[in-house]
């Protein structure tokens, strides 16, 4: 092996080598980074079960509609510093779905704008089918309350399009119930009849046909 070969050797192996420590250092950091992500979503968690507990019973009662703001500061200052920051988006995708189903299931009606703001940052981070089905579930659904039909419909169909088994029922009777607001009897009977058809006898099948009897 001459002179030149076993310099080039040595070159590479330094190389390999500094980018083999470089790499783990990486690697270290990210861990790192998203181990502080996780404990600081899980305090999220803490402060909204301290901040619940501060709530009448009659508050505490589902489908209690509230001045979310109110009654949950510093819940939302830490799930928005959590997603304004540098987190995974994973871990982002967590805190802003817990956030914007807070709104959406909790606050009263004039929060809903809220609601649909937070959970389309939610849809930005979805990276798995299921997450993204989730997500524009959740958002047609904040914009169907607030009488945003077009809207809706369209998050719904996103929502159907990841595929997702698990909410086809759901996302299929949604698509119905809006396209009878937006007057579109033929698309909501053609939902209604494939539902029927992929998932005879469900609750969701029923709801659809009992929605398209009354028109």
């Amino acid at each position: 092996m001459n002179l030149l070969n076993k310099k080039n050797i040595i070159l590479i192996t330094s190389v390999v080598a500094v980018l083999g420590i470089g790499t783990y250092f990486y690697q270290q950091s990210c861990e790192q980074k998203e181990q502080a992500a996780k404990s600081a979503l899980y305090q999220t968690e803490k402060t909204f079960e301290s901040e619940i507990s501060t709530l009448t019973e009659a508050e505490k009662v589902p489908g209690a509609k509230l001045d979310v703001e109110a009654k949950f500061p510093k819940t939302i200052a830490e799930i928005n510093q959590l997603v304004g920051g540098k987190a995974p988006e994973r871990v982002k995708f967590e805190a802003a779905l817990k956030l914007g189903s807070l709104y959406l299931e909790s606050s009263k009606e004039d929060a809903l704008s809220k609601a649909i703001e937070v959970l389309k940052k939610v849809t930005e981070y979805a990276k798995t089918d299921f997450q993204k089905a989730s997500a524009f579930l959740l958002l047609g659904t904040a914009q169907e309350r607030a009488n945003l039909v077009k809207e809706a419909t369209d998050s719904f169909q996103k929502a159907l399009n990841q595929d997702y088994e698990g909410l086809k029922g759901e996302l299929m009777l949604s698509l119905v119930r809006v396209h009878l607001k937006a007057n579109n009897p033929t698309q909501a009977k053609a939902f209604a009849d494939k539902l029927n058809k992929e998932a005879p006898g469900t609750r969701a099948a029923q709801e659809a046909q009992r929605l398209i009897s009354k028109t």
